[in-house]
């Protein structure tokens, strides 16, 4: 069995699925336009998990204005329909981003607006404008997305498992600690876990597919060792089958998996406890603890990004509105996050009204609540701003492709690595390499 081929979002772009998209988004092909007084945001998450409450409290607060919100779900053919939209000229003004090789296409295309003297005058907005820990998208110096969320990740356990095992919830465990729960959590019919921690992000941390130099990284030797003891873990029936998990395209939708109790440990972070204190989508009888990230040594990484980058489209006509409404979202706006998995970047919220919004009313049902207080208040964690994004979209591509190979057995890890390497410095040295 051979993976099927990927298709990035700029060959289509360039193409006729992209013409044809955008005759349908745009109508005769020129910019629509809505009332001076009207915004239109598009983002990710499903309006009744956050973003209609926030748009409620803005319009309250300001009932001179409306905001229409979009929702795309955040995977290749909605971030695909988001480009398409925006390089048509769609009436969009603000726009969420959430993959860094969408980033990294929509601030390289000028799809972003400058932000930096807004950000600049704005009290509270300081630490947007630090670099060496960068908590905003800098491009030639200048601020193009405001990171609004902390990500950080972290395992989830299906504690009736744990109990059937005899096994307790870590505080904190080590990569090699994290595979022997995993083995023993495998039993007939059951899947210790859905995937291996990001072993080379854990341990390298932002531009971990960089250089200092700016070329390819991926012949550093942990790249190659993620992707052996992936393989030899599947082989073994200790993570779940990448042949599945492009079956059934588990990659977006992990959470169902887990819910059907076809693995114990999952890896993911903060956006997918909605799922599992909703029953009746997804119904379960088990509660849920969390576990830190397993760590590869003293200086570890968490693994999880500062993400939900707002940005404001550069061909908006309403730039001044989308800023205030940014600005209520980044100050205003985490309590009514919280429902949709966010943690606000700015910390400006009480941690016990994030973790009720994050675990909702009937918390204690579903959850072992103080390990989630631990885990995602208490515990240091160190996350990442990639600030490198130099042909991203290029070696994303390059990577997925041979990981789906090696992981259905098609390609050994050796030759997987190895052709990414090559793909990625070609890609850079086509682009220029930033260092």
């Amino acid at each position: 069995m051979t993976a099927a081929p990927r298709i990035s979002r700029r060959s289509l772009l360039a193409g006729g699925l992209g013409a044809t998209a955008l005759t349908a988004l745009t109508g005769c092909g020129g910019r629509s336009s809505s009332p001076a007084t009207t915004l239109n945001v598009w983002g990710g998450v499903p309006a009744e998990s956050g973003p209609a409450d926030l748009i409620a409290a803005f319009e309250e607060a300001h009932p001179e204005y409306t905001v229409n919100y979009t929702r795309f779900i955040n995977d290749d053919r909605g971030n695909l329909k988001l480009d398409t939209a925006l390089q048509g000229g769609v009436d969009i003004d603000v726009y969420i981003t959430y993959p860094m090789e969408s980033l990294a296409l929509r601030s390289g295309s000028g799809m972003g607006l400058d932000l930096t003297d807004r950000v600049a005058a704005e009290p509270g907005f300081e630490p947007f404008l630090e670099t060496e820990a960068p908590r905003a998208f800098w491009q030639d110096g200048r601020i193009t997305a405001l990171a609004t969320a902390r990500s950080p990740r972290f395992i989830l356990l299906n504690t009736a498992h744990l109990e059937a095992a005899g096994l307790e919830v870590p505080s904190e465990w080590t990569v090699e600690e994290f595979v022997a729960m995993s083995r023993e959590l495998t039993t007939d019919g059951r899947y210790g876990c859905y995937s291996l921690p990001d072993l080379p992000r854990i341990e390298l941390g932002p531009n971990y597919w960089y250089t200092d130099s700016g070329d390819s990284n991926f012949s550093h030797p942990v790249f190659l060792e993620h992707m052996q003891l992936s393989r030899s873990l599947i082989d073994e029936s200790v993570l779940f089958p990448w042949t599945e998990v492009l079956a059934r395209h588990l990659e977006v939708f992990q959470q169902n998996g887990f819910v059907a109790e076809e693995f114990s440990l999952w890896a993911t972070e903060p956006f997918s406890l909605r799922y599992l204190q909703d029953p009746e989508e997804y119904p379960h009888d088990f509660t849920v603890a969390a576990a830190p990230m397993p760590t590869v040594g003293p200086d570890s990484w968490n693994s999880g990004p500062f993400g939900d980058f707002l940005m404001i489209n550069s061909k908006s006509t309403k730039q001044d509105l989308a800023w205030e409404f940014i600005r209520f979202y980044i100050k205003e706006g985490p309590p009514y996050l919280a429902p949709g998995g966010r943690i606000p970047t700015l910390e400006n919220v009480e941690d016990e009204t994030v973790l009720t919004g994050l675990l909702g009313e009937d918390a204690d049902d579903w959850f072992d609540v103080d390990s989630f207080r631990r885990v995602l208040f208490e515990d240091e964690t160190e996350l990442y701003v990639d600030t490198n994004l130099t042909a991203y979209p290029e070696i994303d591509l390059a990577y997925q492709q041979q990981r789906d190979l090696c992981l259905i057995g098609e390609r050994s890890p050796q030759a997987a690595i190895d052709s990414v390497d090559s793909q990625a410095q070609a890609a850079i040295d086509r682009f220029g390499k930033e260092s």
